[in-house]
């Protein structure tokens, strides 16, 4: 339901400012807006929201009023949007089309002025389309403006249209690299640079400086997309580090693109997190931090989430899974207080925490939590994520002694992701030694199995390992020694 969706997509502070705003624009208050946005907001989206709200089956009346809601929400967003993120956008707009009134008014003067101030804004902030618009004005009047070499202004509208077009390469190669790849069900065929180099030459893609900081954040975009759907960040690395070297040269530049740059330094840290490079890891997380605490925290909500993600997951992964679980639970216990929905990165997270301290039943519990339909989850986090979570779920039931669950959620995992399965041999592997644990328990202590195990999932190339998928092979190889399933992991990385 995309009335559902957009609901839960407001923050918090939103979600209030968005009631304040109904309560507004209410003129009768026998009115049920209010009562469905509440029910809307809920984890879960209630059975027969219609006889809820009116004590009977009501179909025609329910559909009008989420019509309404709907149209109010969308009103809210786009003002709210105007009011933040997209301020100097909005401001150049104003100013064209104060300009264009009053050189319609014939007070030639002022509209220069005011696009030359337009233009002045807009070339601070990188705002390409702007531009041009506001040099077709310019050229449009020029014959007013004898002072105005036209020849000049030409030529900086052509400098423009350069600058235009190699954003707008940027989208189309987005587009490309996500169409091919959804072509094969999400699945990388092609090797990372191979794709990505077919993707930068067919659509005349160069990484220096000329690109804005929103164009670099695209461009980490399309990398990081490719990186994640093929579990390979160590052959993306290097592309990672070039586009982040050209980041280095704006630096004069950052504090006006801030939102673009933290989303940038997430990537980074990231990248570097998936390479078990954790000390670079946090160095540009420590850095994400502290940037987002720039202009009086204006974005430290929107991407607090984020970087608590990673940051417990280099706690994790250097040794410090205990202060993991605790940052987290203090998280969620702040959350439930706040009635926020909660992340289901972070509780996967969690998840995947707890299990590697052999805490079974939390983890359990923990996935428990995340109650939507393998569809939404799918559409909103992504099948990889879907499946990392499923992999848990297995080893979390075989764990509890869950075996008729296990043998019912094996069979749907098999199903459900043949298409997958069939083009990893690990998976194929992990999954073939799974049903042998659970199904043959006796097995585990052969020579036969252990040797098994030792030949499948250790690898010659160890650091193109995936660091998430190391973690499930982990749980193979604990059950072939005496250490703990935490203390294998970190001896597997």
């Amino acid at each position: 339901m995309i009335l559902y969706d957009l609901i839960h997509s407001l923050s918090t502070e939103d979600y209030e400012k968005f009631k304040s705003y109904i309560r507004r624009k209410n003129k009768r208050t026998d009115t049920k807006n209010l009562a469905l946005l509440k029910l809307l907001r809920q984890s879960q989206l209630p059975a027969n929201i219609d006889h809820i709200l009116y004590g009977k089956a009501s179909k025609n009346a329910y559909h009008a009023l989420c019509k309404r809601l709907h149209d109010n929400l969308i009103d809210f967003i786009a003002s709210r949007s105007l009011e933040t993120e997209t301020t100097e956008e909005f401001e150049v707009l104003k100013l064209i089309l104060t300009a264009r009134i009053l050189y319609e008014q014939e007070i030639h003067k002022a509209a220069q002025k005011t696009l030359q101030k337009a233009a002045t804004l807009a070339k601070t902030h990188d705002l390409y389309s702007m531009l041009t618009e506001i040099y077709h004005t310019q050229i449009q009047y020029t014959h007013l403006h004898p002072e105005i070499n036209l020849e000049i202004l030409i030529q900086d509208f052509q400098i423009n249209q350069k600058l235009h077009q190699h954003q707008e390469n940027l989208n189309l190669a987005y587009a490309y690299i996500k169409n091919k790849i959804s072509q094969t069900n999400n699945i990388v065929t092609v090797d990372v640079n191979q794709l990505l180099s077919d993707a930068f030459q067919k659509f005349n893609i160069t990484i220096d400086t000329s690109l804005t900081f929103k164009s670099l954040y695209q461009l980490l975009e399309i990398i990081n997309t490719v990186a994640r759907l093929e579990n390979n960040y160590v052959d993306a690395l290097p592309f990672f580090e070039r586009v982040y070297h050209k980041i280095n040269l704006k630096k004069t530049l950052s504090n006006k693109h801030l939102y673009y740059h933290i989303h940038l330094l997430y990537f980074m840290a990231n990248a570097y997190f998936r390479n078990r490079q954790f000390e670079r890891a946090t160095g540009y997380l420590d850095t994400m931090k502290s940037h987002m605490l720039s202009e009086r925290g204006k974005y430290e909500l929107r991407f607090r989430e984020s970087e608590l993600l990673l940051r417990t997951l280099i706690l994790n992964y250097t040794g410090h899974g205990l202060d993991a679980i605790t940052l987290l639970e203090k998280h969620f216990e702040s959350s439930q207080q706040k009635n926020k929905t909660q992340n289901p990165d972070l509780i996967l997270v969690l998840c995947i925490c707890l299990t590697q301290q052999e805490r079974h039943k939390q983890a359990h519990s923990a996935l428990n939590k995340l109650r939507h339909s393998t569809t939404w989850y799918i559409a909103k986090m992504g099948e990889d994520w879907v499946i990392k979570h499923d992999l848990l779920e297995l080893i979390t039931h075989i764990e509890l002694e869950h075996i008729d669950l296990v043998a019912s959620l094996l069979k749907r995992f098999k199903r459900k992701y043949k298409h997958v399965i069939q083009h990893e041999n690990r998976l194929q592997d992990f999954l073939k030694t799974l049903e042998i644990i659970y199904k043959y328990p006796e097995e585990i202590k052969s020579i036969r199995f252990r040797e098994s195990v030792k030949r499948l999932f250790t690898s010659k190339d160890k650091a193109k390992e995936d660091i998430f998928m190391l973690s499930y092979f982990a749980w193979i190889h604990s059950k072939t020694t005496q250490k703990s399933l935490y203390q294998t992991t970190l001896d597997l990385l």
